[in-house]
């Protein structure tokens, strides 16, 4: 008699009726609240709250409870992916480099002091966020708080020289930087099997960042933007369904028809020989220049963290050019190449590569489907950040840190399924006999 046997991809994919409930918890509760805080920025949009250091205190809070819940609960061994124990190692060579830095008192306060938020976000995100319904969550929490940012930078912004200014936080560059982090995250959440609030409002969302990227008028953010553009519309997909595709089409070509741009900044990207960044002392090349330079200099430790305006002041200084001013990177690479040395550039691009593998992995068979689909978009994301990253000095961002704990959680999870599948494969197998 034949037996009517589960596919192992159905076997994996299959909840008991325990795992059909998520229990979330209240430590999962406050992270998603202190990811809210810490990567949308509320106190921007609402400057009374600032006072209150609401990052600050909803870390500590979020901290606590993980610490108390850690006692009763199986642990996740904090660097069993290759991606967490990386980024400890960037971290460890950025504080061996302290003493070597141009000015180790700053360095020493950015990281302690500054940094070292990103670094219990990204460790802590690791710990909370074991499931994919619980990975799901975050990304939507994040996605309705950088629409809610984009959406308010927009109508509240101001226009200065035909570029888009909000806040005091981020500049245009980085407003694109910003709404690019998680523009195509939204897409999972206007499909149906979502309910109707959650898919209005993150369409509304994608609008919102697909227009605040367009009216910054950044360069960058739009060589970064059709890099994404052009993944969304030119790979297949199981989340981006062709009259998706036909509606992002319409939608820019709406807002550059109709919406206040500076389409005259973009243009001068046909004229790049006259671009100041190319031939100028101030420009990005040549500051491009000074960083690799001082990086082949102290290959080892670098100039320190934080230090990259320094060193460029000094440099300018030896070749008799006090006149011009200190500048940054404008280049993440060689941001924390320069700051970092060879190791540290080299742990940085190398967890930045995992991320692209590891999202590219999630396309296995043996992956739950909305893991395989959180992969595709952030595929398409990271590619968004990476470009215009390129163009910013953003080594430190959380929103790069943010896709390498996502990455590190994604794998783990793709692990999990596949040890799943494999045990219903050999328990087929042994019915089968």
């Amino acid at each position: 008699m034949q037996i009517p046997l589960q596919s192992p991809r159905e076997s994996a994919a299959a909840p008991s009726r325990r795992d059909e409930k998520i229990i979330y918890g209240t430590h999962f509760t406050v992270f998603c609240f202190w990811t809210f805080v810490l990567l949308c920025r509320p106190q921007d949009i609402f400057p009374a709250i600032a006072p209150l250091r609401p990052a600050l205190l909803t870390g500590i809070f979020t901290m606590l409870l993980v610490l108390l819940r850690s006692g009763g609960s199986p642990a996740v061994p904090l660097f069993g992916e290759k991606q967490m124990r990386l980024y400890a190692a960037l971290l460890l060579v950025m504080i061996m480099g302290i003493p070597f830095s141009l000015y180790a008192g700053r360095s020493f306060e950015v990281i302690f002091t500054a940094y070292i938020n990103v670094v219990l976000f990204v460790f802590i995100f690791f710990k909370v966020v074991d499931r994919v319904e619980k990975l799901s969550a975050v990304l939507l929490v994040g996605c309705l708080g950088n629409g809610l940012y984009s959406l308010y930078s927009v109508v509240s912004g101001e226009i200065v020289s035909g570029r888009l200014y909000f806040a005091d936080m981020f500049d245009p560059n980085d407003l694109a930087f910003f709404a690019l982090s998680f523009l195509p995250f939204n897409l999972l959440f206007i499909t149906r099997g979502n309910s109707m609030p959650v898919r209005m409002a993150c369409a509304l969302s994608f609008g919102a960042g697909t227009l605040l990227v367009l009216m910054s008028s950044s360069r960058g953010g739009l060589l970064a933007f059709g890099m994404a553009a052009f993944l969304l519309l030119f790979t297949k997909t199981r989340v981006v369904r062709p009259s998706m595709k036909v509606m992002f089409v319409i939608l820019c070509l709406a807002f550059v028809a109709f919406a206040p741009l500076n389409l005259e900044r973009y243009t001068t990207f046909f004229e790049i020989k006259e671009d100041y960044n190319v031939w100028d002392e101030t420009g990005r090349l040549n500051i491009w220049k000074i960083g690799l330079n001082e990086m082949l200099r102290d290959p080892l430790t670098g100039v320190g963290v934080e230090n990259f305006s320094m060193a460029v002041g000094l440099d300018r200084q030896k070749r008799n050019l006090e006149s011009q001013p200190w500048q940054a990177a404008h280049n993440m690479v060689v941001q924390i190449g320069t700051e970092t040395g060879v190791i540290g550039m080299g742990l940085f691009l190398l967890m930045s590569l995992n991320v692209v593998r590891i999202f590219r992995k999630t396309k296995r068979r043996a992956c739950p489907e909305k893991l395989t689909r959180i992969g595709e978009m952030g595929m398409v994301g990271f590619t968004g950040l990476f470009v215009s990253g390129m163009f910013l000095s953003q080594a430190y961002s959380v929103y790069w840190a943010f896709y390498v704990a996502v990455s590190a959680v994604m794998s783990r999870l793709a692990a999990d399924a596949q040890r799943t599948t494999d045990a219903a494969t050999r328990e087929i197998g042994r019915k089968a006999r």
